[in-house]
């Protein structure tokens, strides 16, 4: 079986690929920053392929992964590659404008947000939002360029000056606060939920990944490799644990990544300090798991994706013989 793991980032696959070759599958590392295809060439070259294209690739430099990945992708569909987390998903993962449409779609409550695409839309759509309130470019990745504006004249006072993003969109959405401070991520694979971490933050805290999140510290104190392999500087959380969602919070997890196509993925939530109830704010098809996994969670997730994406190929690899 041939398994191709599309993902520009330097280190985030290596975990996923040491588990599959520790299997003796064939595996490609697949590095899309600088890369070519030509559409009339109908070959299959993978029994799969794993995405794992990152909406923050441009923060690394990479920025030209955004928009190319999608045609590759759909390139490799047509050839009738299966696809973990194929087009479709890329597609919600690259715009936080779509999840917002998906949320509203399905009946999921989120907080209040208004897009826009420019300086004077934003300023008008402060009008229509309570502050504090936080901008947010619409290509994310670990939740980088996110500001909080604690009232529409801050916000009009520096409109001109704020970063959009690649794509010039961004979010005006209402700042709800969280209970005790706590997020919570629910790692879908398969249909199925994974796992769910618990993170309590700062208030000012956005660029959040969770391989990152409790890297052991290196002689300097920082992450091992940390700053070289990630877009931004991960600042360290005040806890981190494993979680049990209520009912209600699993199956808006799993029907999300259902209908945004994504195989393996996170959701993340909070519970309103104010209200008691659940917002659910961001979807993720880029998984690298929770770093230290097996202290903080109990068990190693890595060997559970390998499975799928074996399965995946071998049914590929079956039908092609």
């Amino acid at each position: 079986m041939r398994i191709g793991i599309l993902d520009e980032h330097p280190e985030w696959s290596k975990r996923l690929i040491a588990e599959l070759e520790s299997r003796g599958l064939d595996v490609e590392r697949i590095d899309h920053s600088e890369h070519g295809f030509d559409p009339r060439d109908r070959r299959r070259r993978w029994d799969v392929v794993v995405n794992r294209t990152s909406p923050s690739s441009h923060r690394r430099g990479h920025g030209c992964v955004l928009f190319y990945a999608e045609a590759l992708l759909a390139h490799l569909e047509a050839l009738g590659t299966p696809v973990i987390n194929p087009v479709a998903a890329w597609r919600f993962e690259k715009s936080k404008a779509l999840q917002i449409g998906l949320f509203e779609q399905r009946g999921v409550r989120y907080p209040r947000t208004v897009v826009v695409n420019g300086a004077g839309a934003l300023r008008r759509a402060s009008r229509e939002v309570r502050f504090p309130a936080l901008v947010k470019p619409n290509v994310g990745g670990s939740g980088a360029l996110i500001e909080r504006f604690d009232s529409a004249a801050e916000l009009a006072a520096r409109a001109e000056g704020l970063d959009f993003g690649p794509d010039g969109v961004a979010l005006l959405q209402e700042y709800v606060e969280p209970r005790d401070g706590a997020i919570v991520r629910v790692e879908v694979l398969d249909g199925r939920m994974l796992y769910a971490i618990r993170i309590v933050r700062r208030a000012d805290q956005f660029n959040l990944c969770p391989a990152d999140l409790c890297q052991a510290p290196s002689a300097d104190g920082l992450g091992a490799d940390r700053l070289a392999a990630c877009p931004v500087d991960a600042a360290p959380v005040l806890d981190i644990t494993r979680h049990d969602p209520p009912p209600e919070a699993v199956q808006q997890a799993i029907a999300l990544t259902r209908d945004a196509s994504i195989d393996v993925g996170g959701v993340e939530y909070l519970v309103g300090a104010d209200d008691g109830r659940i917002y659910v704010y961001d979807v993720n098809a880029t998984s690298n798991f929770v770093a230290d996994a097996p202290r903080v969670l109990g068990f190693d997730p890595f060997p559970a994706f390998a499975d799928v994406i074996v399965r995946a190929a071998g049914r590929s690899a079956r039908v092609a013989a």
